[in-house]
């Protein structure tokens, strides 16, 4: 097994226990919103706040289960421009030029969207 391959199965174990702790962050904190609210009233009604607004509201409260499920699905979303940007320095490592630029250009996407999709 060369170098490269050894990177490939080392971005791929990365991903597969990324995906595992953050479901057992986002489980944890289901399991603790269930266990101190009531969390379908909560969801009754929908209010669109900023995160930027939404993040200390909860935070002043004490809801940590409902701050531990954010967290669990910022590592979700961040694992695939992750992934993007290891792969961009597999390429280059390669010296696979075409490529890099390829995915240059994917996590440039990934990021923009990112927070393009964010109100803050």
């Amino acid at each position: 097994m060369n170098q490269i391959d050894d990177l490939e199965l080392k971005i791929s174990k990365f991903l597969r226990y990324g995906v595992i702790v953050a479901g057992l962050i986002i489980l944890f904190g289901w399991i603790m919103m269930f266990k101190s609210t009531n969390t379908f009233y909560t969801f009754k009604f929908y209010d669109k706040l900023p995160l930027t607004e939404v993040i200390p509201f909860y935070f002043y409260r004490e809801r940590w289960g409902i701050l531990l499920a954010y967290a669990g699905l910022v590592i979700l979303i961040s694992l695939p421009i992750i992934r993007v940007l290891l792969t961009l320095l597999l390429f280059f490592k390669q010296k696979e030029y075409a490529l890099a630029l390829v995915a240059g250009c994917v996590s440039v996407a990934l990021i923009l969207s990112l927070f393009l999709g964010i109100e803050l």
